[in-house]
């Protein structure tokens, strides 16, 4: 399903062709991503919302993957290929799917991010979330404190 079409970008349903990409995108991204099985398995997932952002030509620059339970939406993964970063793009996604929450009367947005990730936080904090928790040693390779973030919709 198409969320959004834009200009320059599309928001879509991630399809498993798109996987190899979410992988490569994740693995540059994150110092421990998850691995193309973990993906897989969030394409079935009757919880799991799973969108892509694509440019014109059609190539995946980035996702978000989150879950609706109940009245809250916890966010998975968002993450921007490297040369597509400060571009809005992040912002976009995020704001779509914080968008989509407010239609589906989801009250909470929660997500964690790690202590050390300051453009990950300043683009939430941005957007209205703030940190309610401190998980000592919730990230593995290396180990680091993640901060738990909400946003109040």
């Amino acid at each position: 399903m198409v969320l959004i079409k834009e200009e320059n970008i599309i928001i879509e349903d991630i399809k498993e062709d798109d996987l190899p990409d979410v992988v490569e995108i994740e693995k540059e991204a994150f110092s421990d991503p998850w691995t193309i099985d973990m993906f897989y398995s969030e394409l079935f997932n009757p919880i799991s919302l799973f969108w892509g952002v694509k440019d014109i030509s059609g190539r995946l620059i980035g996702y978000i993957s989150f879950w609706r339970v109940v009245d809250e939406a916890h966010v998975l993964n968002l993450a921007v290929h490297q040369s597509f970063r400060r571009k809005g793009i992040g912002s976009k996604i995020l704001l779509t799917s914080i968008d989509y929450c407010k239609r589906e009367g989801i009250k909470t947005v929660l997500l964690e991010v790690r202590r050390s990730n300051k453009a990950a936080q300043e683009l939430y904090e941005k957007y209205g979330f703030n940190v309610i928790v401190v998980r000592p040693r919730y990230y593995k390779n290396p180990v680091e404190d993640a901060l738990v973030m909400a946003l109040e919709l």
